[in-house]
């Protein structure tokens, strides 16, 4: 080597030297500030959780001042807000009383933050946040990190869980994406005065004009039609409201809340028996979905079961089912021509405690029949309440939101009268609901859909009870 080569090398060790230690510096920044935030996430978190849980006694009584002060006290017993007067205390959890800036939230119903709780009143959310001021990690620029952890808990006795009787799931900006139409009246109304829930929330943003308490003629998110009216004891819309008079207590730009029912494990196929068409019809299998058609005149008695490939009812068919639970496996329902279901109903005239789950044949992917359209229009009497005990109480129909086609519909009327029960969820289809011109109509039904059209020409009178829907009872910790 010359010295010219030796002298073009000199200095490489301390540059490979820096570049090194700035390596060196920047992995410590990573470790130690990390770390450090996560030790402020955990202590965070040790507040919150409690603190939310003892906020949630305070829900039966609507006592917001009782939450703040609930998760207050238990964020001080973890350390946060030391500078309030008479530390540890129940008061005073403000920024200026926390040397590092700690703010305390408490929404109730829980932020759009709180998945699918959002909104909900039988929920509270508990949040701490502060900043953690970088001790290595300036050297990248990064002079702070913000760290926050937060907790929802719930306290629901019966009657406030699943307060909202009509449910627009939808989050974009469809206008109409909650209906009330026809030319009659669409009332909701809690069976027991003073019971909390009966309520309307369509998620949807569609909107004009300023968001309020009233609603305009423009587009909007709910849509009021002519000459319907609705009443319900109260109504939220993320977007507005379009109608031409408002009948009811509204907010408007309310936040979205999510599916409460999202958790909730569907049925498995396997665990019912196949269903036949009949007496004297075909059974229906996995490997053979032939589906029913009914295309006589009369009564035909079925019994629960997976019915693979579905219902086709034509002619004047009078459906009786026995009570329990009837799977839909592909095919959907169908009426065509002069098909109807005239009575769903058990012993005695009584409606029968029925629920309807529509999905896909295991034989779908394959060209089997898939998830379709559900449609219960009668042409006189439709009877359906929803089935009465085991995992799914009070659900009457429930579309499968991961199918192949989760935005199947389901149409539900009776031309003269019609008597339905139950909660109907589709959070991805669209749900119709039609009273007709029948007097007395009455749907004591909550709709958890993605979009919902409710009406008729007549009074459609939907009264509001829990106990007839499918009932979620939260206590204690649940995000």
């Amino acid at each position: 080597m010359t010295r010219s080569d030796r002298s073009d090398q000199r200095g490489q060790v301390l540059v490979i030297f820096a570049g090194g230690l700035l390596t060196l510096l920047v992995i410590a920044a990573l470790v130690i500030d990390l770390g450090f935030v996560f030790m402020i996430r955990r202590a965070e978190q040790n507040a919150a959780d409690p603190g939310a849980i003892a906020a949630a006694r305070f829900i039966p009584a609507g006592d917001y001042a009782g939450m703040v002060s609930a998760a207050c006290f238990y964020a001080q017993q973890n350390g946060f807000f030391s500078n309030a007067p008479g530390y540890p205390t129940s008061i005073g959890c403000v920024p200026g009383n926390d040397p590092n800036g700690t703010t305390l939230t408490v929404n109730y119903p829980p932020s759009a933050a709180a998945g699918e709780f959002a909104g909900y009143p039988g929920f509270v959310e508990v949040g701490i946040a502060r900043q953690h001021v970088s001790f290595l990690a300036r050297i990248i620029g990064i002079n702070q990190i913000g760290v926050a952890s937060s907790a929802v808990a719930a306290f629901n006795s019966p009657g406030n869980s699943n307060s909202n009787s009509l449910v627009a799931l939808d989050t974009g900006g469809t206008c109409a994406a909650g209906h009330v139409h026809g030319t009659g009246t669409v009332n909701i109304h809690p069976v027991t005065p003073g019971i909390d829930g009966g309520y309307v929330h369509v998620n949807s943003t569609c909107s004009t004009g300023p968001k309020d308490t009233t609603c305009d003629n423009g587009s909007g998110a709910l849509k009021v039609d002519g000459t319907s009216t609705l009443t319900a004891p109260h109504v939220y819309v993320t977007g507005t409201c379009q109608s031409q008079s408002t009948m009811f207590p509204l907010n408007e730009g309310a936040v979205q809340i999510g599916d409460p029912l999202l958790q909730l494990p569907p049925p498995k196929l396997s665990d019912y028996p196949n269903g036949q068409c009949g007496s004297g019809g075909p059974i229906t299998t996995a490997a053979n979905p032939v589906g029913c058609r009914f295309s006589g005149s009369g009564t035909v008695n079925l019994n629960p079961g997976v019915y693979y490939g579905g219902w086709d009812i034509r002619n004047s068919v009078e459906l009786v089912l026995a009570p329990g639970m009837y799977i839909i496996a592909g095919g959907g329902v169908k009426l065509n021509a002069g098909g109807s279901i005239t009575s769903v109903q058990g012993g005695s005239g009584a409606p029968a405690p029925v629920m309807f789950y529509n999905t896909d044949s295991p034989t779908c992917a394959s060209g089997g029949p898939c998830q379709a359209d559900v449609d219960f229009q009668a042409s006189a009497e439709l009877k359906l309440h929803a089935i009465g005990s085991g995992p799914y109480k009070g659900i009457l129909i429930w579309n499968d939101g991961k199918g192949s086609n989760p935005t199947s519909q389901i149409f539900l009327g009776g031309q003269i009268q019609l008597d339905v029960a139950g909660t109907i969820y589709s959070p991805k289809g669209f749900v119709k609901i039609d009273g007709g011109s029948g007097v007395g109509s009455s749907a004591a039904i909550q709709v958890i859909a993605w979009q919902f059209d409710v009406g008729g020409n007549s009074v459609l009178d939907m009264p509001y009870d829990p106990a007839a829907l499918y009932h979620i009872d939260y206590k204690g910790l649940v995000y």
